[in-house]
């Protein structure tokens, strides 16, 4: 895992907004009612990922008038067990997306090459510019 420095920490608003200013490209993972992530995949595997943390202020996080807070950024990389869904008869890049949505990864927080960095780095100048 690896820390983006931002203003973004602290930034506050409503869920619906956050959604609004953040869709195409972020969804929400790993939430409950209190918190959750705001994720970006940064590569095509779908194993790198720029992730904002969310925690609820008011209301429920899934709910267009909850007010949540912004934490800080970060970058972070799962690897998972490859080769898995080789023999399965489908289009590979289309069963390994599937088969990682269920896999547990082999390694959470992986070493992160430098270009998804300045790649998530930049993703985030971007957001400071916009809900700032």
């Amino acid at each position: 895992m690896k820390k983006i420095q931002s203003s973004l920490p602290g930034t506050k608003a409503t869920f619906g907004y956050f959604r609004e200013s953040l869709e195409p490209h972020f969804t929400l993972a790993n939430w409950d009612y209190e918190q959750g992530f705001f994720d970006r995949t940064l590569d095509d595997q779908n194993r790198v990922y720029l992730r904002l943390p969310v925690k609820v202020l008011q209301g429920e996080l899934d709910s267009p008038d909850a007010w949540l807070e912004l934490g800080e950024p970060f970058v972070l990389r799962h690897v998972y067990n490859t080769g898995v869904e080789e023999d399965i008869g489908y289009y590979a890049p289309v069963a390994s997306a599937v088969m990682n949505q269920f896999q547990e990864p082999i390694d959470k927080d992986a070493d992160i090459d430098p270009r998804w960095i300045r790649k998530a780095e930049a993703i985030v100048k971007e957001l400071e510019n916009r809900l700032g």
